[in-house]
Order: C-alpha cells, then structure tokens, then sequence
C-alpha cells in the first residue's frame, strides 16, 4: 500500500520546483519516466475519486447528513 508520507514527501517535491529542475537538467529517458510518473499518479488520483466517491456516497456507504447530523437548535 502506498504510504502517506510518499505522497506528502513528492508532493513537496512538486511544490518546492524540485521536479520542475530535475525535469529541466535531465536525459530524455528519464524526462519520460518522470513525466510517467505523474501521468500514473494523476490516473491514481482519478481512480480513487471515483472509487472513495462511490463508497462514500453509496446506499451502503456512509450515513447520509440527515441521519447523522444532530437536530438544530431553535432559538427562542
């Protein structure tokens, strides 16, 4: 399973323009592998919103607002 600190330490990377130099000073072969890389994550990243949204929003998911949420006070 992936790690959270993976994704937080690559998004730091993106972030910070690591990636951006890396990408800049590197062969050909490795600017394809990187560029890769992000293509896979962000085809990840399409997959789990549609999987986490279709169990998070399913009958069987989780309770829906209105059956979870407490009653709203009624101010007097």
């Amino acid at each position: 399973m992936l790690k959270l600190k993976d994704l937080q330490e690559f998004r730091q990377f993106l972030e910070s323009g690591g990636w951006a130099d890396a990408f800049a000073y590197a062969q050909e072969d490795l600017r394809l592998e990187m560029l890769g890389l992000v293509e896979e994550l962000l085809d990840t990243a399409d997959a789990a919103d549609k999987v986490v949204g279709e169990v998070l929003f399913s009958k069987d998911g989780i309770a829906a607002a209105a059956d979870s949420a407490l009653p709203l006070k009624k101010e007097e």
